[in-house]
């Protein structure tokens, strides 16, 4: 299983962002059971992470 890592400056928002944050999480948390994994279909050499294209897995 892979895992996703959620990092930001602590001096950069405020507790409404967090809050803000919780909340989405909360909500995938209650799809979880509807959502699809993804496949990988193009990965670069560089930046994996982010230019990294996907299809979901049916």
């Amino acid at each position: 299983m892979e895992r996703a890592r959620l990092a930001f400056p602590r001096r950069v928002f405020t507790q409404s962002h967090f809050d803000y944050i919780l909340e989405g999480m909360e909500e995938l948390v209650a799809e979880k059971d509807a959502l699809q994994g993804m496949r990988l279909t193009y990965v670069p050499p560089f930046l994996r992470h982010f230019t990294a294209n996907f299809e979901p897995i049916v």
